[in-house]
């Protein structure tokens, strides 16, 4: 009868309306938190990447070693080290500057910037079949869209380590922490996470007690 046929097509729509809930639910519990890793763990390589080489190339190899460093010799023969502000605060500048921009580009998936870069648009995207864990199904399966976004401006700050070197000799080792925030986006699923990367960026050897 037609009053039996609308309760079928009423408990059908209905079954089908809890089962779509219950995938729903699923996809936001389990698989997209694994997605989520899976692509932090993407991201964090490739912005680890751009900050090594942004400095390096564009702010390091361009940089006076011995411009950094103010030398004082007391008269017990210890040796005062400090930083030129001047210089400093502009290296810092300048990296902060650098690796934001590259950044930004490389966010936007622009061409030239991944190139540089040795990088290409597939990082930004994840096959759904890794959620498997085989490496025969890792490859298979829809691809699924990472959006990475700059949500802060990086903040670079200075490291130093001396150590002894030999006789009366000091060495000293000067690192930039980078530090910047990004936010994940996938499809139903978003997560913010802060990335440091500790960048080597000069080294002294001083003669005399540090």
């Amino acid at each position: 009868t037609m009053k039996r046929k609308w309760l079928k097509l009423l408990i059908t729509f209905i079954l089908l309306i809890i089962f779509t809930f219950i995938i729903l639910v699923f996809l936001s519990n389990k698989v997209m938190p694994f997605y989520m890793n899976y692509s932090e763990a993407e991201m964090k390589r490739v912005v680890t990447t751009v900050i090594n080489k942004s400095v390096t190339e564009e702010v390091t190899n361009q940089l006076e070693v011995d411009s950094l460093f103010v030398l004082k010799k007391e008269n017990d023969n210890t040796i005062i080290v400090d930083f030129d502000p001047v210089i400093v605060n502009r290296v810092m500048s300048k990296i902060s500057d650098v690796v934001y921009n590259n950044l930004k580009l490389i966010s936007k998936k622009d061409k030239l910037t991944l190139e540089k870069y040795n990088l290409d648009e597939s990082y930004f995207y994840i096959p759904s079949g890794i959620i498997f864990n085989t490496k025969m199904l890792n490859n298979v399966g829809h691809r699924i869209l990472i959006n990475l976004e700059i949500i802060s401006s990086v903040n670079p700050n200075l490291k130093t380590e001396v150590t002894e070197y030999g006789i009366n000799n000091s060495l000293i080792e000067v690192y930039i922490n980078v530090i910047v925030d990004v936010k994940m986006i996938l499809p139903m699923y978003a997560n913010t996470m802060q990335i440091v990367v500790v960048v080597p960026l000069a080294v002294k050897l001083i003669q005399g007690e540090v």
